[in-house]
């Protein structure tokens, strides 16, 4: 046996054992895959969480201007009116 043999053999031998060591068992990875997704599936309730508060905002923003703009258009076209009821276009004989 050559000392190239031995080398050979220590070297695969350590680097062999050094895989199987970091390798997980089938359990441990579908761990690690269950971990992984329950991050992701805690990122995305966080983030629809905070997109749901700011549409709320954002509606409640709307249904505040509502009552101003329909307000402020009714007092203009009334102005314009002098409160006098519209008379269709064209009207029947």
């Amino acid at each position: 046996m050559s000392v190239q043999s031995v080398l050979s053999f220590g070297v695969g031998f350590i680097s062999g054992w050094a895989a199987r060591s970091l390798a997980d068992t089938p359990e441990g990875v579908g761990v690690k895959l269950l971990e992984v997704g329950i991050g992701a599936k805690d990122k995305v309730e966080r983030w629809a969480r905070v997109e749901g508060e700011r549409l709320e905002d954002m509606l409640a923003e709307a249904r505040a201007r509502v009552p101003q703009e329909t307000s402020e258009t009714n007092g203009a076209s009334k102005g314009a009116s002098n409160g006098a009821p519209r008379r269709a276009a064209r009207e029947a004989p």
